[in-house]
């Protein structure tokens, strides 16, 4: 205890008793654990991959069953956070022990529905900043570095609102395209496309 009580005076908190302790503790550590996971995500997935490792469930879903999907670790941290915050808030108001209990139950389950949202937005613009060559097909563009018969060069077309560089080889691999020509896709394998050839008069007809 001499520990506790040594941190609760460094915060401020060294008149507190009962269920005020409860509240400050939890509000420390859930505090703590939550930003450190936060910046260890931030830095680049170290927390998931460590918390992978050790058996954690990190993933989510707020879709049908997502009373369960809130039981992620960063939820479960969300929750001791506010917990503590929420009651210990009501307890120096005040307010009865009866009602800081309440009150900080109700905001523990709050924070981990915002969390499990906020993590869902963060992974969906994960997802969508992968590069989908497939979502390429029908685009035109340009050669951007030589297509030579039965080999690999590169062309510029648009496609996921940017102009992308990618690796390309002619549907007739017996032919050749130069640097400037334009091209239109026709397939993606992996990250390759397949282009063919367009004349200049079809894609200004194109563009009226």
């Amino acid at each position: 205890m001499s520990l506790i009580s040594n941190v609760l005076e460094l915060v401020g908190l060294g008149g507190i008793t009962g269920i005020d302790i409860l509240f400050a503790v939890m509000a420390l550590i859930g505090t703590f654990l939550f930003l450190i996971y936060f910046i260890l995500i931030l830095i680049g997935g170290v927390a998931d991959g460590a918390l992978e490792i050790a058996g954690f469930d990190t993933d989510f879903d707020m879709g049908a069953e997502g009373i369960f999907h809130m039981l992620t670790i960063q939820g479960i941290l969300s929750f001791i956070m506010m917990f503590g915050i929420a009651g210990l808030a009501v307890t120096q108001s005040d307010g009865s022990d009866l009602l800081a209990i309440f009150v900080a139950i109700v905001s523990g389950l709050f924070s981990m529905y915002i969390i499990g949202k906020v993590f869902q937005v963060m992974k969906s613009l994960e997802i969508d900043a992968t590069v989908k060559h497939s979502l390429a097909v029908g685009a035109q563009g340009k050669v951007y570095m030589d297509i030579k018969a039965g080999g690999t060069g590169q062309v510029q077309v648009e496609f996921q609102n940017a102009m992308r560089t990618c690796d390309a080889v002619l549907e007739d691999e017996t032919s050749s395209l130069k640097t400037g020509k334009f091209v239109e896709v026709v397939k993606a394998i992996g990250e390759t496309l397949i282009v063919k050839p367009l004349s200049v008069s079809s894609v200004m007809a194109e563009e009226e």
